[in-house]
């Protein structure tokens, strides 16, 4: 609990007058104002971020964290447990979705066992073992976790992105987990309490009624614990899971370390909420990559006052979304670190 307290103590405002730096320095460049969007914005916002509006992206790092939900015993997934084992360590042998494009978009990929249930037997240097339990439990029967398990697996997030930043200069998270969908929406039902036909989705490919009972068990589960009135802690240890925890925690440290954090879909843009319930600033720092299918994602664009720049029609989770951002991101500061003006330009060609 210390390290968390410490680290909500060390995030301050988003640089403000770095952002305005920035909107002036891309307005005397040679091009209509705001003609490149939303790399524009994007450029201004991670000026904000790390208070430098020449800020240079030269290593970007994607995190995955991974782990088992008890809640599946409900049958409400469409896929297997054990295939969370086998998918991340697909990841690390890069045969998987997320492992394959961070390989071509030459993004370092890690992997962080925070819960599975399981082990993965075979070592690889990109995959970190920080197991607090094999799962969480069922949280139909008692709550998923404990609170200072929550509290544990924040705090391996914080830790991860403090070990890296001296390595990384910007980061992006995905989760891999079966169930994780049912959790990410328990979650959010806590803390909007919006309709759960607008916000529960078929996750894995549900059918007809497989997805009516997972509704139930959100329903039922968070009014039998109360959740509405919990605090984001609580809420998670109540109904959570290890791998939102742990993204929590990535957020807080992105923050705190002034580096840019880029969401993923519906489970990462759900722990990014529930980081910026627990520290109000970090919602500034949040940064939108694209619009997952899932239905709840448009509660989460309400939530944040943000839109989403890419639409792909992606429900996969991994961070196969968020990933696609890390060369846009690194065009969008080096277009504010070289573009000319109107006159150096004519000064270089005529």
């Amino acid at each position: 609990m210390n390290k968390l307290k410490k680290c909500i103590e060390e995030i301050e405002e988003v640089d403000v007058l770095a952002k305005i730096r920035a909107g002036k320095w891309l307005d005397s460049r040679m091009k209509p104002i705001g003609s490149l969007g939303f790399l524009e914005k994007l450029g201004i916002k991670i000026s904000g971020i790390t208070g430098n509006e020449f800020y240079e992206i030269k290593k970007s790092c994607h995190i995955v964290a991974a782990s088992d939900n008890g809640v599946v015993e409900e049958g409400i997934s469409g896929c297997p447990t054990e295939y969370t084992a086998i998918v991340s360590e697909a990841m690390l042998q890069e045969i998987a979705a997320i492992g394959i494009i961070s390989k071509n978009l030459n993004v370092d990929l890690k992997v962080v066992d925070i819960g599975i249930n399981g082990d993965i037997v075979r070592n690889y240097p990109n995959l970190y073992r920080k197991k607090i339990s094999y799962g969480t439990k069922n949280f139909t029967k008692e709550f998923a976790m404990t609170r200072s398990q929550v509290i544990e697996a924040i705090e391996v997030g914080i830790d991860l992105i403090e070990e890296l930043s001296g390595s990384y200069d910007i980061f992006s998270n995905g989760e891999m987990g079966i169930g994780n969908t049912t959790t990410s929406s328990a979650i959010l039902y806590s803390l909007t309490k919006n309709n759960l036909d607008e916000l529960v989705g078929r996750g894995g490919g549900l059918s007809d009624i497989a997805l009516i009972e997972k509704k139930r068990v959100i329903k039922e589960s968070c009014e039998k614990y109360n959740t509405f009135e919990m605090n984001p802690i609580d809420i998670m240890a109540a109904v959570g899971g290890y791998d939102i925890a742990c993204m929590v925690g990535m957020y807080l440290g992105a923050a705190a370390n002034k580096k840019p954090m880029l969401t993923d879909g519906f489970i990462s843009s759900v722990a990014a909420i529930v980081a910026s319930k627990i520290e109000p600033k970090v919602k500034d720092y949040i940064i939108v990559t694209h619009k997952s299918e899932e239905p709840g994602m448009n509660i989460i664009l309400k939530e944040l006052n943000l839109k989403a720049p890419l639409n792909m029609n992606m429900r996969l989770g991994e961070g196969t979304g968020a990933i696609f951002v890390h060369p846009m991101a690194k065009c969008a500061m080096e277009i504010i670190r070289t573009m000319k003006t109107k006159e150096e330009v004519y000064k270089i060609i005529l």
